[in-house]
């Protein structure tokens, strides 16, 4: 990138950068003197969250995270309406009061007058209202409507008609209110709601990152000193605010406390009395004795009723041998009978059969003695059988009282796991309730001793002070911001004007559509009055600008065998471009060298070669001869030796309704073949070849086709076209040349025709202003 070009390109515009300097900077200026600046005031406070934590009697908590670093509790408290109404009416925030100044009010706190609203501030409009202490009164004037109040008297606080508010003197003021005749106020009305408003967007409260419990306070405002008693005023508030919610903390504990000693009371003595009927009801005096016994019990009653299955087992073993004993047989006495019936019977028994033993011996077995002895046999065993059976039927009937007592026994037996159970459930209920009824009472006295005590755990820091540097509108900021804008305005206008600007300026722009074009030069732009500024001896800015197209147009001039002139055709895409000024200056030009030049009008549908020569736009010319094949064309020629004594020049001549036909026939041939012999060069001025199809029809002719641009004017698209033509070998040995350059510099490049020569000639200077101008002062 050639950054040179691209600085100069923009340059070029600097009058436009100047200018939108000037103005924005003036204008920062400016607003920066006129605007109330803001200045902003801070507090720092500290909330110990800790110390506030050790004197909480009751704390439940499940958020994970720690209170003592928490204050969105108190931000949001501090910037809630109800909170911020508070300081505006304590304040009279809806209220403003202002010194107007040369320049800016000033907002001021003290006045020599008392504003009283005689209506309620919820319902103020915002208005302001211009208050000039008089000799008589008060002239109050409404910026809103217009419209003049004069109050009559410093003192009469009586309401007024159209005012919503009454106003009086201080006393101080009226001691000597002369001294405020000169001065003129402004009080601004507003309602609370709106003045709540104001204060939200200009408060702002934020916590300390680094520090735990800091809150920074920030009030901005144009005032100073009330936004240090607005800050204030919060602080005493967020106390005293704190201090209510301890005591209501406080009461509300002791109350709930209270309360539920009371409920505890009356569960704990709940407890008890179901402890108390559920003994009564369960036979419990003490509970380890009813263990005791109950175990007890159940053991004697298995053993118990072991032993009588045992007896039952005896009997029956002992009836069954008693009846297998044989007549002669003793009874056994070893039957661990508990009957002592029975043993005494089987011991007679056994004593009747040693008898009958004995008896026996000394008789014959007929012996009536001893019969009568076997037949007392017989009845003392039926008595053994009878009473042992009797035995076995009492100890079966006693067996089913002891297996229902010992289900009884075995049933309360089980139950006492059951009711310890419960009973330890209600012991422990009742232990509960008598450790938490305890620790009520202790909390109770806790909370009335912190209550005897209570005090803020908030700290001032800092007090309210303020930093007099704004910090809107900040002078250095706004001033380099106000530069920046002045240019990057005008460089974004300049930046999207060369971006949308589709018009040829400087050999790059041709380039860039036709890449191997032959670039010529460049003519620049001059004044009406040196349109004809062109002689031999000439050092004129066109004069020299033409003789370096000459040179090189020279080059692109092919070598001929034959001595004959050369033809160099002169045309452009449109009209305006500067064809015929361009072919004109180049013909004069060449004719200065001692080269015998002929100069076409070839333009037969708008002919302009004749201003140059000031004659008649009908003259006799090429349109005639080309129409009459007879004619001479030598005797269409004229000359004028003012301008060079080797020129001649073929006008146009008068318009033909079918300048296309005539340009086609042989007539002009023929011409330029008998003109190449007489003259060096034959130069044509034709017709611009986008518009119409007159100058293909002999471009065939041509040695070189010079193709004037226009600077600012010829747009690149045209470029395609004669790319086209050029391709199709319409228009050969192509070189283009841009017309109307301006003089000192264009997107970049210095085309000032300056070349240090001077030779005495002074120097012609233009003003900025019109060298940037259209061109309506200057001639292309």
């Amino acid at each position: 990138m050639d950054f040179k070009k691209e600085f100069f390109k923009y340059f070029q515009y600097w009058p436009w950068f100047l200018i939108s300097l000037l103005v924005f900077t003036s204008a920062a200026y400016f607003y920066i003197k006129v605007v109330p600046p803001i200045y902003q005031s801070s507090a720092l406070i500290n909330i110990d969250k800790k110390e506030e934590a050790k004197t909480q009697i009751i704390s439940i908590s499940t958020d994970t995270k720690s209170s003592e670093d928490d204050l969105e509790d108190e931000i949001m408290l501090i910037t809630s309406n109800d909170f911020l109404i508070k300081v505006v009416k304590s304040l009279k925030l809806n209220i403003h009061y202002f010194q107007e100044g040369y320049i800016q009010q000033k907002a001021v706190n003290i006045v020599p007058f008392i504003i009283r609203p005689t209506v309620s501030n919820d319902f103020l409009s915002t208005v302001s209202y211009e208050v000039r202490i008089s000799r008589e009164g008060f002239v109050i004037y409404n910026k809103s409507t217009k419209q003049q109040h004069i109050i009559k008297g410093h003192n009469d606080v009586s309401a007024r008609s159209g005012l919503p508010f009454r106003i009086e003197l201080t006393p101080e003021a009226i001691k000597d209110f002369t001294r405020y005749l000169d001065t003129e106020y402004t009080v601004s009305l507003e309602s609370n709601q709106a003045a709540l408003q104001n204060l939200k967007s200009s408060l702002r409260v934020v916590a300390e990152e680094k520090s735990s419990g800091i809150l920074i306070l920030h009030h901005s405002g144009t005032n100073p000193d009330r936004s240090r008693k607005i800050l204030t005023e919060l602080i005493v508030l967020l106390d005293a605010n704190i201090v209510t919610n301890k005591q209501k903390l406080f009461t509300n504990t002791v109350s709930f406390l209270n309360q539920r000693i009371s409920d505890f009371l009356k569960e704990k003595d709940s407890i008890e009395s179901k402890k108390e009927k559920y003994l009564r009801n369960n036979d419990i005096l003490v509970l380890d004795q009813y263990i005791v016994n109950k175990t007890s019990d159940k053991s004697l009653k298995k053993s118990v009723a072991l032993f009588n299955v045992k007896q039952i087992s005896l009997t029956k073993f002992a009836i069954k041998e008693i009846r297998n004993t044989q007549g002669k047989t003793a009874m056994g006495t070893d039957y661990n009978l508990e009957i002592p019936t029975v043993n005494q019977l089987i011991s007679s028994y056994n004593s009747s059969l040693v008898e009958s033993e004995l008896l026996l011996e000394r008789a014959q077995k007929n012996n009536p003695t001893y019969l009568g002895v076997l037949a007392h046999l017989k009845v003392q065993k039926q008595a053994i059988l009878k009473t042992l059976e009797n035995y076995l039927s009492y100890l079966n009937q006693t067996n089913l009282g002891l297996q229902s007592e010992e289900l009884i026994a075995n049933t309360e037996a089980s139950t006492i796991p059951t009711k310890d159970k419960i009973l330890g459930n209600i012991d422990n209920d009742l232990s509960m309730k008598e450790e938490i009824y305890l620790i009520l009472l202790q909390k109770r006295e806790e909370a009335i001793l912190n209550g005897a005590v209570i005090e803020s755990n908030l700290s001032t820091l800092n007090m309210p002070q303020t930093n007099y540097s704004p910090t809107f509108p900040q002078p250095k900021p706004f001033l380099l911001g106000a530069f920046l804008f002045s240019l990057l305005l005008p460089f974004g206008i300049v930046y999207l004007y060369l971006q949308l600007d589709t018009k040829i300026h400087t050999e790059e722009d041709i380039v860039a559509k036709i890449s191997d074009a032959s670039f010529l030069g460049t003519i620049p732009q001059v004044e009406a009055s040196e349109k004809f500024t062109n002689t031999a001896s000439s050092r004129s800015l066109i004069s020299e600008a033409m003789r370096s197209l000459y040179s090189n147009i020279s080059y692109l001039l092919p070598k001929k065998n034959e001595d004959k002139g050369y033809v160099l055709l002169f045309t452009s895409s449109l009209k305006g471009e500067g064809k015929t000024f361009s072919a004109y200056h180049n013909a004069v030009t060449i004719s200065h060298s001692n080269k015998k030049v002929l100069l076409i009008g070839a333009d037969l549908r708008n002919p302009q070669l004749h201003d140059y020569f000031d004659i008649d736009k009908n003259r006799l010319g090429l349109s005639n001869l080309l129409s009459n094949s007879n004619e001479d064309w030598k005797g269409f020629l004229e000359k004028n030796d003012a301008i060079s004594e080797n020129i001649d020049i073929l006008f146009s001549g008068a318009i033909p309704p079918n300048p296309a036909q005539l340009l086609t026939n042989t007539n002009f041939d023929q011409l330029i073949e008998e003109a190449k012999i007489l003259y060096d060069f034959i130069i044509i001025d034709s017709a611009p070849v986008q518009m119409v199809s007159d100058t293909l029809n002999f471009s065939h002719l041509a040695d070189v086709t010079v193709f004037i641009t226009r600077s600012n004017y010829s747009d690149t698209k045209s470029l395609i076209a004669v790319k086209n033509l050029m391709d199709k070998g319409q228009l050969k040995n192509v070189g283009f040349i841009i017309n109307g350059i301006n003089n000192k510099c264009a997107y970049g490049y210095n085309y000032g025709y300056n070349y240090g020569y001077n030779y005495g000639m002074e120097k012609v200077k233009y003003s900025w202003f019109r060298k940037i101008k259209s061109g309506k002062f200057f001639f292309y």
